[in-house]
């Protein structure tokens, strides 16, 4: 026992020597009462830790994460390897898996694992059952506002499943069976759905923002009223109403030939199409704007279409970063602009002072030259003052009609 222990102790470190100790413990059972001495000694000092860690470890805690793989290997010693299997769709509902080894299995695409015991105990080091939250989805089936956002749920099988007001932002469920699931409210903001079973899905009220859906997405009889477009209730489809039965897989299995974007202003919508040119012109040859909706205000949605040879994901990623230095070179552009238009109003305004400076100076001089002057028989053009001249009685004077005979008195 003592050359076990100090094995498992220079393969995994003190961590992963109190965890085989307690393995080797708990399998030697009354063996343990005959050790003696030094071997007691051993027992005693790394017993009660290892019992401690295997526990915390079995509790699935964070903070023994490290240990998993290990206690994994360890477990699994004499089960059922899959390793290099090919398990497509193979039906685990019910079964017990404890200790059997799912590493390196080559497929588990659509694989059930529906009310499977054990899962817990088994060895899925690199599958999707590795994450403790997907795991107990694909056991349950059940997930209704949890968020699972960013997980890796390549190929899982979660038909029927219940997850209305899941959040499954930027996970990956490609290839999964999702026939039949209630996905009501739930959002799936840039998801990965390509090669996704969608049939049969319910899907009124979630949101469907950046959703990366293709030829190969499945949306036949998904029961639909609405959708949006945006988190946060944004961009209701349709805009009032409801759509009819079967309209909203036509509807998208149309666009799912495109890859959509959300713009939120003319400027976004302009770096977006500069970017799409961009690089088609470096050799993406048949990248084009298939064509937009605006939304609301200056939001819009548009849709690229790509030939179907291009990795849609990658492509998105790329046209994401070019739009985005396309935007700051843009918004760069609009502020000299708007700088040196701020330049020409000063400069005018200050123009437009000394012009009114002028004219009110000579304004003065004329009012000069008429105040306390007698005008008689001149003529006078308006047209050529600038101001104001005030004449009365007193200023002219009153002056006698030259034809006119006085009568007698």
């Amino acid at each position: 026992m003592a050359v076990a222990v100090a094995l498992a102790g220079v393969l995994a470190g003190a961590g992963a020597v109190a965890v085989a100790v307690a393995v080797a413990v708990a399998g030697a059972g009354a063996g343990v009462g005959a050790v003696a001495g030094a071997g007691a000694l051993a027992v005693a000092v790394f017993f009660l830790p290892a019992f401690y860690v295997a526990w915390r470890v079995r509790k699935e805690d964070p903070l023994f994460a490290g240990s998993r793989p290990f206690g994994w290997w360890l477990g699994s010693l004499g089960g059922t390897n899959f390793r290099g299997a090919n398990l497509t769709r193979a039906r685990f509902r019910g079964a017990v898996l404890k200790q059997t080894r799912f590493v390196g299995v080559k497929e588990l695409k659509g694989v059930d694992f529906r009310d499977a015991k054990g899962l817990r105990l088994a060895n899925v080091k690199g599958t999707p059952l590795e994450d403790p939250q997907a795991r107990d989805l694909l056991v349950s089936g059940e997930g209704p506002g949890r968020s699972y956002a960013g997980l890796n749920l390549k190929g899982v099988f979660l038909a029927g499943a219940r997850l209305a007001g899941a959040d499954f932002t930027e996970a990956d469920l490609s290839e999964a069976d999702l026939t039949g699931a209630i996905l009501r409210e739930a959002i799936l903001a840039k998801t990965q759905l390509i090669g996704t079973d969608l049939a049969g899905a319910r899907f009124t009220g979630a949101c469907i923002e950046s959703w990366n859906i293709d030829r190969s997405t499945n949306l036949q009889d998904i029961d639909c009223d609405w959708v949006f477009m945006a988190a946060g209730g944004e961009f209701r489809q349709p805009d009032s109403g409801v759509f009819k039965q079967g309209e909203f897989s036509k509807l998208f299995q149309e666009v799912a030939e495109t890859i959509d974007f959300i713009v939120d202003s003319r400027m976004e919508l302009a770096a977006l199409l500069a970017a799409v040119r961009k690089l088609r012109e470096g050799g993406k040859a048949g990248l084009e704007v298939q064509g937009w909706w605006v939304q609301k205000g200056d939001a819009a949605v548009v849709h690229v279409a790509a030939p179907p040879e291009f990795d849609r994901e990658r492509l998105h990623a790329e046209l994401i970063k070019e739009k985005e230095m396309e935007f700051k070179l843009l918004e760069t552009e609009y502020k000299a602009r708007l700088l040196g238009k701020d330049e020409r109003i000063a400069d005018f305004k200050e123009r437009e002072l000394r012009l009114e400076t002028l004219l009110s100076e000579r304004a003065n001089i004329y009012q000069q030259h008429i105040i306390n002057s007698t005008v008689t028989g001149a003529t006078l053009n308006q047209e050529k003052i600038q101001g104001s001249i005030n004449t009365s009685a007193r200023d002219i004077g009153a002056q006698p009609d030259a034809g006119r005979e006085s009568e007698p008195p």
